[in-house]
């Protein structure tokens, strides 16, 4: 211790020495200091700071810098701050610049940093801003950055802006709002909107003014005060002042006057005129002078002193009354008036704010101005330098252009040689393809290659070739050969080919029907081997059921006394049983044969009603792994929930125990089945069997019950468990009585004699068919060989003359014989098929379908979650149509990351494509922490990463991503929601794909949509091969589709119970922040005993909140038995039908009223209230709209559908049977103003929760020939420009685009089945020229700077050299037009289009919406009808007509008092305003704006309106082609014919004339213009002058004498023809009656003459050929005959049509209302209707070719006396009605084409007028000419038909 004490003083002394040392030199020493800007260093030396001149000092020592100037940083200032850049100069220090984001200035440089990579800038803009150098404002904000000074600032709307269109909220450079909503409006949406007031900004409570529309000039925004129009008065602003009227206009009330004031007259509602008189005294109604003035005073009569007196104290009472509301206003506005001064006050303090900002940023500009000057000088030194610098580069560049200038020359050379040499290959090429294909030559082509091949072989012998002459002479001998063999196959193939053709044509027919056959037989071979595997497990199941019997009962020993209770019930059923075998006892003996056919009925049973137990037992057991599933699902979810959705979902998933339930349901309705048709015995089996089923469900239930009282040692449960199983039990014996019942009923209805004698026709029809297939595959397996061998020779030519001539002869003896024998096949299978007993399995096994697709629908929209743990993977189910992704593909899902628990890394998220990768596919990954969308379709792979939002950046919540391809374009979208606020960031990123791919093609047979992870048996391709994803992944929508992951096909290493799903809050995106429903049409919402929320009173009010674009489908249905209450849409208009049991039947409450119209994609609120049990009020949008009253009845309904109904109750009622689900949104449901949340009723299926505003979009458009859509956009179609579109059509001509400036043209159009780009003249075709075969078709069409080119299908593309041209695309909006044109002379559209894009010049490409197009001409924008091609008719009405009996079209009808039933009663039929398909238009091509006509004596256009405005001058023009050398064009003339004008054709001259006053003009042209081509005509009167004016070319001229005439005419104007007996006077007679033609284009002074007052005869003028015969066309006319003929009691008429449309009358002959014949068509059925003064009878024919086939038929009906016979292309009908009197020979009116509707019979089923064409009319032998018709009334054209 001593020791340790001693060392620590010496330790202590040596450090205070130390210290006293060092203390004392200190004081001895002098210190260093350094200058400004020097440092001292470790050897006490300055040294200078290293502070690049941004510092004026730096520390001692280490020399760091200290307070770095000029945005420095670092330790020697070496590096800029945030937000600048280093900028070096030539000294080699630097100065920090702002950076450029955008401008290099302090005040708009917004970037929170950048750094610049070569000559790339790269700025991370401030919020608020946006673009690569933050040039523009962000969604949201506001201003220009590009401005001097100016900056982006956030949108103030106070809080009324749209949340939806959160990307265009205000204008971005003003600020200005833009969508303002809750009835707001003003820049910052601060003010109420017109026509609404109160508080916009604190309250939000703008409600609509109640003021007069028609009175109200404004209503304050901020007091609802009405401000009136000028003499109206009231506080609504509802009546006129006093003394004033008028209210009704609308305009104003003005002062009522009944008589004009002293010194005026001639009253009128415009005033009065002034007396012209020396006194101003006159006369006040004829104006002539008085001499006293008249005592009247302004608006004054004459009354009495008590009526003044009246009038006093009532305008006395008025001025009171004004008193009192001005005092009354003033109150209400005191009020206002406070709020108005807080508004005031709020405005000005923001103005203040607003100032001082203003003068702060004004000292800022100031202070940049200085620096501005000194940085202006520096660059004057530098423009100086880069002066110096430019002459030296452009000395360089000019030596540069010109060696580009040689080059370029050279290359164009070389390119014009290549271009050459390419066509000349390419010649050479397709002759030899030609040769190839078709193996012969032109003669005269074949000539000249023969004198090609000796001059090549007399320059060869001059050479000197005789070492190769050997060789020379064995090619010439060949040559010769080949020559020689090619001549004899060209006649050989001649003969051989006119066999072929006719031998092809029946080999394909067979070919056709062998196919069909060995399908069915393929089917029954596999039903009878199916059938007999199924029996035999039968067999065993049964033995192991009577096994598993024995085992319960032993168990049933130790049960409680529950059991006892149970085996009591038992026994009772089987004491029934001992019965029910007692009775079948007494059966047998009764039915002892049928045991004998036994064995052959169970066959057939099995093989029939066992074909689809398979499915049943597959769907039991995924309905038991979906049960197992769900229960572990619902088992670890309790705890995740976020918002109950989870257990919603749960719930919805049990629907599978319904399937269950009726798959159980379904296996003892098949052996109950089966036993009834075998034999009594078997029914004891199915009872045993019945019985073992419920002792089987029994023991379930005690088991569990006993396993619960051994657990639990509740006794309490255990007994009400076996209570409730003891009520099951009865109720299922109950059931099993009523189950042997029918049994017994059923076995009592069994003929005994009948049975045997069906099991053995059965049996013969089925060995015989067996038979016959087997000849037939006897006799195709030879003729397939053959062809095969035959193909393969042919592609080998390895074959010869003679082996050719046997083939053909062996294939039509093959032929012949199969021609034999298929007919007789198919009447044996047809037998078979008629013969199959009814299954009762089959309905079941309908239903369980039913349910399994409405589970799946359920399945698709459950909003949950899954987890995936990196070794996880889902397969979803595909989507049912695969066609829909071809052109537009797009998924959008949830996705959940955790950067913190799971660091990011490369991971795979989605695939869609085929199994091995190697196709067209599509998916998402993460790739270096970046979100990446890939797609291939076809070429090289495109890959999308999102780069401005890397994923270890997203916050641990769900994201909402989205991709999207339209052709060849990309988009990858990502919104994060915000964590506080409820703003959210969106992130979007496109690319593209390289080639003319545009079509995602998927293998409907190989193709799988995988998420998280990948199954074993699919390989991915190398860009997706990544590690599987770790995190939650929620799926949202397939293109349209809702989509879920619990819709799955299969899950692999999915393990529920460690990777619970991830709660969402379904709230977090604005999409989702109002509650709202999505229905599908397959889904629907339903509310049971709607009284719990309120009850049903005097007023009862049901509110639905609805948003669709739909035009059919139900809002809300009741029904309860044979009551009903439907609420629907029906072609987009609110109908209202009910029936609670009315003596009247059904009421229904329609209209067509703008405001019923509710498909227009905004929301409406729809409101129904019954009051007082007997009125039915219907409110739109708070408006009422209509009401009806009905017989007093309450309301019989306790339980309502919203948005559909499940298909058995609307089939309960024919009147419910065409109702659909609704597609669209409901908002909400209220019942009695109480809201019902749809999501949480238990009887709610298929629908979703939220309304994305895709489902609002109208992405097609169905056309129909007659109309178009047309809108604006910045487009170039001449320069730059893309385009693609989708369509389908059956028509071979049609516009599909157009757009036209100018002159100059731009449009995509079919050509003869063809697809045609034409540009300014420059035409590009599509190869092929079917495209008109009704499927989808893909067009891109493109123009650049080089070519025009033309994609279709991906697979035939076209382009051209684009003509070089100098105009620059603009940015000026322009028209352009789908489907149609109002300028086009190309025939519009029919058919449909969709998913359209075009590439605009201020937006990305994307789908066009057709919603918003301002001009919409009679398209539909709901889906497009399915069509079906002219091939496919003709193939149904060939099998069709195959299948009827002979004897199909004779039927005798006797006495019949209307159709015949089956025309009546036809469930087929459809309504007359939806025509059975045609195979020719109905509307023929026609020349745009031309009239025909001709063929009838007086065709012509009657124009009125014409006389007066041609008295002095006129100037006429037209278009006119023509074929006749004489004909009446134009004609106006006076009552006497003494004055007129014409203009008309004489032998092929044009002449014009006029005459007035015995003064006549006539102008006679020279050239003949009959030629039938069009020809311009101007012809001009001006006084006494006329012209006539021809092509432009011909100018003829003539005068009357004298000065100018007046031309004294009357309506009307005749075109085209006059009526009988009139122009004879001035024109000859051949000239009057004989034009024939076309006009076009006509005008009076400018202005087109379009609607015609009268038309006679007149049609559209047709393009292409035509034929003889009368056209009816769709606009309607008739056709009325002279009276020369006379029907009586004997009629024959014949007549050959060529109908366009379906249905039509062709004939009507009236004699009087109760006396008439009628012929008609009707949905391809001929149809005669005949009343014969006692009742009306009829007879029909259904032609086995349908009437609209586009082939002639002739029509041939026969009256004699009572019978009437019907005769269509041979095949003949009659009928016998009563006996009457002998009709007399009457002359009566016959209608040919139609009639007036009044003379038409009530019973017809359609009373449309006839199209299409007419000829060879002959009536009791004699032919009709329909050009000496008594008239002609319509659009009938007579003589000319288009042709077919």
């Amino acid at each position: 211790m001593a020791s340790l004490l001693f060392g620590s003083i010496c330790v202590l002394c040596i450090l205070s020495a130390l210290t006293h040392t060092a203390s004392s030199q200190k004081l001895n020493t002098v210190y260093r200091v350094c200058a400004r800007g020097f440092f001292l260093s470790e050897q006490e030396t300055c040294l200078p700071c290293n502070c690049k001149g941004h510092a004026d000092s730096c520390e001692d020592i280490t020399g760091i810098c200290i307070e770095c100037q000029d945005h420095t940083v670092g330790d020697f200032c070496e590096q800029c701050e945030d937000r600048y850049l280093p900028v070096f100069l030539s000294d080699g220090t630097f100065v920090c610049r702002p950076c450029a984001c955008p401008l290099s200035l302090e005040s708009n440089n917004f970037a929170t940093h950048c750094d610049k990579r070569g000559n790339f800038l790269r700025c991370v803009c401030q919020e608020g801003y946006a673009g690569h150098y933050c040039e523009r404002c962000a969604p949201g904000f506001y201003g220009n950055p590009m401005e001097l000074g100016n900056s982006c600032k956030k949108c103030d709307c106070n809080g009324n802006s749209d949340p939806n269109l959160i990307f265009n909220e205000c204008n971005n450079v003003t600020g200005q709002c833009l969508n303002c909503w809750g009835n707001t409006s003003g820049d910052n949406c601060e003010r109420c909107a017109p026509g609404f007031y109160g508080d916009a900004i604190s309250a939000k409570d703008c409600r609509e003014c109640q003021c007069d529309k028609c009175g109200t000039a404004s209503c304050d925004d901020r007091t609802g005060v009405c401000h009136c129009k000028p003499g109206i008065t009231g506080h609504l602003c509802d009546r006129c002042e006093e003394g004033y009227s008028g209210f009704g206009s609308c305009m104003g009330c003005r002062r009522y006057c009944e008589r004009c004031l002293p010194g005026f007259w001639d009253y009128s509602p415009s005033g009065c005129k002034k007396c012209d008189c020396p006194e101003e005294n006159c006369d006040m109604h004829t104006g002539e002078c008085l001499p006293e003035a008249s005592n009247i005073s302004e608006c004054n009569i004459d009354c009495d002193a008590c009526i003044w007196s009246l009038i006093g104290d009532i305008r006395q009472s008025n001025k009171t009354l004004d008193q009192v509301r001005n005092s009354v206003l003033n109150i209400s506005t005191g009020a206002a008036a406070n709020d108005r001064l807080k508004y005031y006050n709020y405005t000005a303090h923001r103005l203040q704010d607003q100032f001082l900002g203003w003068r702060n940023k004004y000292a800022v500009m100031r202070a940049d101005t200085g620096r501005l000057e000194e940085e202006t000088q520096k660059l004057l030194t530098d423009m100086e330098l880069v002066a110096e610098e430019e002459e030296t580069v452009q000395l360089l560049g000019e030596r540069v252009d010109q060696d580009t200038l040689d080059s370029s020359t050279l290359a164009k050379m070389l390119i014009a040689n290549l271009s050459s040499l390419n066509n000349v290959t390419e010649d050479i090429i397709r002759d030899w393809e030609l040769y190839g294909v078709y193996q012969e030559l032109d003669p005269q082509v074949k000539l000249l290659k023969i004198a090609e091949a000796e001059r090549i072989l007399g320059w060869m012998r001059n050479l000197d070739l005789s070492s190769k002459e050997p060789h020379a002479t064995d090619e010439s001998s060949e040559a010769h050969e080949l020559l020689r063999r090619v001549r004899h196959f060209e006649k050989t193939l001649m003969t051989t080919q006119g066999r072929l053709s006719p031998m092809q044509e029946v080999l394909g027919r067979f070919t056709s029907k062998l196919f069909q056959a060995q399908d069915l037989i393929n089917n029954a071979e596999d039903t009878l081997q199916q059938a007999l595997n199924k029996y035999k497990t039968n067999q065993l199941k049964l033995q192991r059921r009577e096994a598993q019997q024995q085992r319960l009962k032993d168990t049933y020993d130790s049960v409680n006394q529950t059991t006892v209770t149970a085996g009591v019930i038992v026994s009772e059923a089987n004491q029934t049983v001992l019965e029910v075998e007692d009775m079948i006892t007494n059966v047998r003996e009764q039915h002892a044969e049928i045991d004998g056919a036994r064995v052959l009925l169970e066959r057939k049973t099995e093989k029939l009603s066992q074909s689809d137990r398979d499915l049943v037992l597959r769907a039991e057991d995924h309905a038991d792994d979906l049960r197992r599933h769900a229960e572990e699902l619902q088992y670890n979810l309790k705890g995740s929930d976020a918002n109950g959705h989870v257990q919603k979902a749960l719930n919805a998933l049990n629907v599978y125990d319904n399937i269950v339930k009726n798959i159980d349901d379904a296996n003892i309705t098949a052996l109950t089945a089966l036993n009834i048709s075998s034999s009594t015995h078997d029914v004891i089996d199915v009872l045993n069997s019945q019985l073992n089923l419920t002792r089987s469900q029994s023991n379930d239930i005690f088991t569990e019950a006993s396993s619960l009282y051994l657990q639990q040692n509740d006794v309490e449960s255990t007994v009400l468990d076996n209570k409730k199983y003891i009520e099951e039990t009865n109720e299922m014996m109950e059931s099993s009585s009523e189950k042997i019942a029918k049994i017994i009923s059923d076995i009592s209805a069994i003929h005994k004699d009948r049975t045997p004698k069906r099991l053995q026709l059965t049996q013969g029809v089925a060995e015989g068919t067996l038979n016959r297939s087997a000849e037939v595959l006897q006799k195709v397996t030879p003729i397939l060989k053959r062809v095969e061998e035959w193909n393969s020779n042919m592609k080998k030519e390895a074959y010869s003359v003679a082996a050719f001539d046997r083939t053909v002869l062996s294939a039509g003896e093959a032929v012949q014989d199969l021609s034999e024998i298929v007919p007789e096949l198919l009447s044996k299978l047809r037998v078979v098929e008629e013969k199959k007993p009814v299954n009762n399995v089959s309905t079941n096994i309908v239903k369980i379908r039913e349910l399994i697709a409405q589970a799946r629908s359920v399945a698709k929209k459950v909003q949950v979650s899954m987890k995936f743990n990196g070794q996880s993977s889902v397969e979803v189910r595909p989507h049912s149509n695969l066609d829909e992704l071809k052109t537009v593909t797009s998924i959008s899902f949830y996705i959940r990351v955790d950067p913190d628990k799971d660091p990011i890394e490369d991971r795979f998220l989605l695939y869609l494509g085929d199994k091995q990768g190697r196709k067209d596919y599509m998916g998402l990954a993460i790739k270096n922490d970046n979100l990446v969308y890939v797609y291939n379709l076809g070429g090289e792979v495109v890959e999308i990463p999102l780069g401005s939002k890397p994923v270890s950046s997203w916050p641990p919540v769900f994201n909402l991503v989205k991709v999207e391809r339209l052709g060849r374009h990309g988009k990858l979208f990502l919104t994060v929601p915000s964590q506080d606020s409820t703003a959210e960031q969106k992130f979007i990123q496109k690319g593209e794909a390289d080639g003319i791919d545009s079509l995602f093609d998927l293998d409907p047979k190989d193709n799988v949509f995988i998420v998280g992870g990948v199954p074993p048996d699919v390989k991915l391709p190398p860009a997706l091969t990544l590690a599987p994803f770790v995190g939650c992944i929620e799926l949202e929508a397939l293109n349209s589709d809702v989509i879920s992951l619990y819709n799955f096909k299969q899950l692999h290493k999915m393990d529920v119970v460690e990777s619970m799903p991830c709660p969402r809050h379904k709230l977090a995106f604005s999409q989702s922040r109002v509650t709202s429903y999505l229905f599908d049409g397959s889904g629907y919402a339903l509310v049971n005993n709607f009284e719990r929320r309120g009850k049903l009173g005097i007023v009862t009010r049901f509110d639905i909140e609805v948003r669709t674009v739909a035009n059919n489908g139900i809002l809300f249905l009741m029904v309860n038995e044979a009551n009903f209450f439907v609420l629907e849409l029906k072609n987009g208009f609110l109908r209202l039908m009910y029936d609670f049991g009315f003596t009247n039947g059904p009421v229904i409450m329609e209209s067509n009223l703008a405001k019923l119209q509710i498909n227009d994609a905004r929301y409406h609120e729809v409101s129904v209230i019954y009051h007082h049990s007997k009125k039915i009020i219907l409110l739109v949008d708070k408006s009422h709209i209509k009401s009806m009253e009905n017989e007093k009845k309450p309301l019989p309904f306790s339980d309502v559908y919203i948005g559909g109904a499940p298909s058995s109750i609307l089939l309960s009622r024919p009147e419910l049977s065409s109702l659909v689900g609704l597609k669209g949104c409901v908002k909400g449901f209220q019942f009695q103003k109480n809201l019902f949340n749809l999501l949480e009723e238990q009887g709610t299926i298929g629908i979703s929760s939220g309304c994305p505003e895709e489902s609002f979009m109208s992405r097609k458009v169905y056309f129909t020939g007659d109309g178009y859509l047309g809108s604006t956009a910045k487009i170039s179609p001449f320069q730059s420009f893309e385009g693609g579109l989708n369509f389908r059509t059956l028509q071979s001509n049609g516009l599909l685009f157009y757009h036209r400036n100018g002159l100059d043209e731009f449009s995509l159009s079919l050509e003869n089945g063809a697809v045609v780009l034409q540009s300014k003249g420059t035409r590009v075709r599509s190869q092929k020229k079917n495209y008109n075969d009704g499927r989808s078709h893909f067009l891109v069409a493109s123009v650049t700077n080089q070519k025009y080119e033309l994609v279709i299908d991906d697979k035939d593309k076209q382009d051209k050299k684009k003509p070089s041209s100098s105009s620059q695309p603009d940015n000026v909006p322009k028209t352009f037009y789908y489907g149609g044109s109002p300028t086009s002379s190309i025939q519009n559209f029919t058919g449909c289009i969709s998913y359209a894009y075009l590439s605009r010049q201020d937006r990305d490409i994307e789908p066009e919406d057709f919603q918003h197009y301002s001009e919409n001409v009679q398209v539909s924008l709901q889906d497009c009808p399915l069509e079906r091609p002219p091939a496919a008719l003709h193939i149904k009405d060939s099998r069709d007509s195959s299948r009827r009996s002979p004897g199909h079209s004779r039927k005798v009808g006797r006495d019949v008092s209307s159709l015949p039933h089956g025309l009546k009663n036809n469930p087929l039929d459809v309504p007359e305003t939806e025509a059975a398909s045609s195979y020719l238009s109905s509307r023929p091509r026609v020349t745009r704006h031309a009239h025909h006509y001709g063929g009838f004596a007086h065709s012509r256009h009657e124009y009125t309106g014409i006389a007066g405005v041609v008295r002095d001058e006129s100037h006429f023009s037209l278009s006119l082609k023509t074929q006749s050398a004489f004909g009446l064009i134009f004609y106006l003339a006076d009552e006497s014919e003494e004055n007129f004008m014409a203009l008309f054709l004489t032998h092929g001259r044009l002449v014009f004339t006029f005459s007035s006053a015995q003064n006549q003009v006539r102008i006679r042209s020279k050239e003949k213009y009959s030629d039938g081509q069009w020809h311009d005509i101007i012809f001009i009167r001006s006084g006494n002058i006329g012209r006539l004016i021809i092509d432009g070319l011909t100018v003829l001229e003539d005068r009357a004498p004298g000065g100018n005439i007046s031309l004294l005419v009357q309506d009307p104007l005749f075109v085209g023809g006059v009526p009988p007996d009139q122009a004879k006077k001035n024109i000859q007679k051949m000239s009057v009656s004989g034009f024939s033609g076309c006009v076009r284009s006509l005008q009076l002074n400018g202005r087109w003459l379009t609607s015609a007052s009268h038309s006679f005869g007149v049609t559209p003028c047709y393009e292409g050929p035509s034929e003889p015969g009368t056209y009816f066309t769709e606009e309607g006319g008739y056709v009325l005959l002279d009276d020369s003929f006379n029907f009586g009691s004997r009629l024959k008429m014949v007549i050959e049509v060529r109908p366009r449309v379906a249905s039509g009358v062709l004939l009507h002959v009236f004699t009087g209302e109760k006396e008439y014949l009628t012929l008609y068509t009707y949905q391809n059925q001929v149809v005669v209707v005949v009343n014969n003064g006692i009742r009306e009878f009829s007879t029909y024919v259904s032609p086995r070719q349908e009437i609209c086939d586009g082939n002639w038929h002739k029509i041939t009906v026969i009256r004699d006396g009572n019978m009437v016979q019907l005769d269509v292309d041979s095949e003949v009908n009659h009928v016998v009605g009563p006996v009457g009197e002998a009709a007399q020979n009457s002359s009566s009116p016959v209608f040919i084409g139609g009639a007036p509707d009044s003379m038409l019979p009530h019973s017809l089923h359609s009373r449309r007028g006839y199209t299409g064409c007419m000829r060879n009319l002959s009536v009791n032998e004699s032919p009709v000419s329909f050009s000496k018709a008594a008239l002609v009334s319509g659009a009938v054209g007579v003589g000319a038909c288009p042709a077919a």
